[in-house]
């Protein structure tokens, strides 16, 4: 083609038809400008191919993390609500309402065990790292994925301080109680490899609910895992919101 072009301007030129010539050149710059732009298109077309293809995998694992993060969710929220069902039966025995017949080992164990929310945030992690969070188009989802480590840092204090009752609760049973019977009572030696003996004091876990002490820690708990249990329902709220703009993203590109 280029040989082609040089003959027909040589031609032009040994004839002297130079307004002829003027023409074809301008033609030619007009040609190879063309040209360009088209290459131009067809390499911004590629590159929005590839970037489409890129955010379209990049939705696909956000939405799986983030449908895991709503699962475990859940499961933390029904555990922290077993914990606060079962300081409110311990607190529906204390003081003036002890009976003889209530096992309170069976809800000790609850009553100081906050749990801890872990979420899968590896893929969120690698987009941010890498200043590739950009690759979501949609401002919307944009925005809501980097308030999720925010309120993940406020759950994460909430749990630290529902910890640190926990620890306070348990450092009062170690002083006016038994866990030996609590582990009895609860099963805990049937998951261990050896056999736990009974204790060798005479301490009965009951009388703890004759203190007033232990009836304020046990109410002390509820406020606490109260407080998380806010902080889950924050956290769901986001996580749904997220799922559902990441789904719709999905369906268009697809």
């Amino acid at each position: 083609m280029i040989k082609f072009f040089r003959k027909i301007r040589q031609r032009l030129l040994t004839e002297n038809k130079f307004s002829k010539y003027f023409l074809y050149a301008i033609g030619e710059i007009v040609l190879v400008v063309i040209g360009i732009l088209i290459a131009l298109q067809i390499n911004n077309w590629n590159q929005n191919s590839t970037r489409n293809k890129l955010e379209l995998e990049a939705l696909k694992n956000l939405k799986e993390d983030f449908h895991f993060n709503l699962s475990e969710l859940r499961r933390i929220d029904s555990v922290n609500t077993r914990n606060i069902k079962s300081c409110l039966i311990i607190l529906n025995h204390t003081g003036k309402r002890f009976t003889e017949d209530f096992i309170l080992e069976k809800y000790l164990n609850d009553a100081a065990a906050s749990p801890d929310y872990v979420a899968k945030n590896g893929f969120l992690n690698d987009l941010v790292s890498s200043g590739n969070l950009g690759l979501i188009k949609n401002n919307a989802l944009r925005n809501l994925l980097s308030s999720w480590p925010t309120i993940l840092d406020e759950l994460t204090l909430r749990e630290l301080a529902s910890e640190k009752s926990d620890f306070a609760l348990i450092d009062f049973i170690m002083k006016n109680g038994s866990w030996l019977n609590v582990d009895e009572v609860i099963g805990f030696n049937n998951s261990l490899n050896i056999k736990l003996p009974q204790s060798g004091f005479d301490i009965n876990n009951k009388q703890m609910l004759k203190l007033p002490e232990f009836e304020n820690r046990i109410e002390n708990q509820i406020m606490f895992f109260n407080i998380v249990k806010d902080r889950y329902k924050d956290c769901m709220d986001l996580n749904k919101e997220i799922i559902q703009l990441l789904e719709s993203e999905i369906k268009a590109k697809r």
